[in-house]
């Protein structure tokens, strides 16, 4: 995103902090798809992901006033959107718990897939564990940092590491399928 594009942004997050609708609609408008697919390839069920695309934005509309670090409106949107998803899957079974304690060699940033297989990819993550998919989206879809990431799956810098780390070995594995 370049600059006067957070610029626009900003300002539409100021306008809703103080109840403007239209704003509201701008920054829905501007988050709508890259939002609903993650929220979709998360739950892999159509009818939850809108519901929980919809029990989002109630939550942004409720909560927009507390935000403090306007910058900050991406990570906390998305957080929001992950806790909606992680509660909806609880309620339908156990989720699986990952190592936190693994280190990953430091070459992780550097690793990238061709543009030309992103079709294959974007099937492929649906086969992937929900911890694993939310960090390769974070990461490469949305263009958020590790620090980020962090901040939105709740988690230490180096687990956010080793979760991408090892997202992408079982992305890799089911490319080669």
């Amino acid at each position: 995103m370049n600059s006067s594009d957070k610029l626009i942004e900003q300002v539409l997050i100021l306008r809703c902090q103080i109840g403007d609708k239209d704003a509201l609609a701008g920054l829905i408008e501007r988050y709508q798809a890259p939002l609903r697919y993650f929220i979709s390839r998360l739950s892999a069920n159509p009818e939850t992901a809108e519901d929980i695309f919809q029990d989002t934005w109630l939550t942004v509309i409720r909560r927009i006033h507390t935000l403090k670090k306007i910058d900050a409106f991406s990570t906390w949107l998305y957080r929001i959107a992950r806790n909606k998803v992680y509660q909806q899957l609880r309620r339908k079974r156990k989720l699986s718990e990952l190592n936190e304690n693994i280190t990953v060699p430091n070459n992780t940033e550097n690793d990238v897939f061709s543009t030309e297989d992103a079709a294959k990819i974007h099937r492929c993550l649906k086969e992937l564990l929900p911890e694993y998919k939310e960090v390769l989206m974070l990461r490469f879809l949305e263009q958020m940092s590790y620090e980020q990431i962090s901040q939105v799956i709740n988690c230490r810098l180096g687990t956010v590491k080793s979760r991408i780390h090892y997202a992408k070995l079982a992305l890799k594995k089911e490319l080669e399928k």
